[in-house]
């Protein structure tokens, strides 16, 4: 686990020292409760307003990715508090919803050298939605260590 991301900055009217950790496997199991309980409520909202179903992750899912290698986090805190995660992978069959094959057919070359990366969530606790700057600084993070020449798919949605 390694900090790549620490700054304190007035994000809407009170001060918050935002701090982003990297990891690949979050072992702590209140965090993974948190992170799920975080997952679960944004996209629970979410889906009272839209025809579509958002979160395509049920708990357990949820739990093994969070203990999956093959995915990196990106964990946001705010003033010590666990408020939020970005998730993105490379091994695409590791996405139920994602047709591996299209990417295979369009970026052939990239496909094979494991240069197309999905991330799945970038979730924000709703109580923190003031500081959805947040959620940019997750993507941020998450870009720069796909490296040169890479494809990244995003899920989007309005959480």
């Amino acid at each position: 686990m390694r900090e790549i991301a620490s700054s304190e900055r007035n994000w809407g009217t009170m001060e918050h020292n935002i701090r982003i950790i990297e990891t690949l496997v979050v072992h702590e199991e209140q965090a993974r409760k948190r992170l799920w309980d975080i997952y679960r409520n944004a996209f629970e909202r979410l889906n009272q307003r839209t025809p579509i179903h958002h979160g395509g992750y049920d708990s357990s899912q949820f739990d093994a990715v969070l203990l999956d290698e093959d995915f990196t986090k990106f964990l946001v805190y705010t003033d010590d508090e666990l408020v939020g995660a970005t998730l993105i992978t490379n091994v695409l069959t590791k996405i139920p919803w994602v047709n591996t094959a299209y990417f295979e057919d369009h970026y052939p070359n990239r496909s094979r050298d494991g240069k197309i990366y999905f991330l799945p969530a970038v979730v924000i606790d709703p109580k923190h939605q003031d500081l959805r700057l947040i959620g940019a600084k997750l993507l941020q993070q998450a870009l720069t260590t796909l490296g040169e020449d890479a494809v990244l798919a995003v899920d989007y949605s309005e959480t």
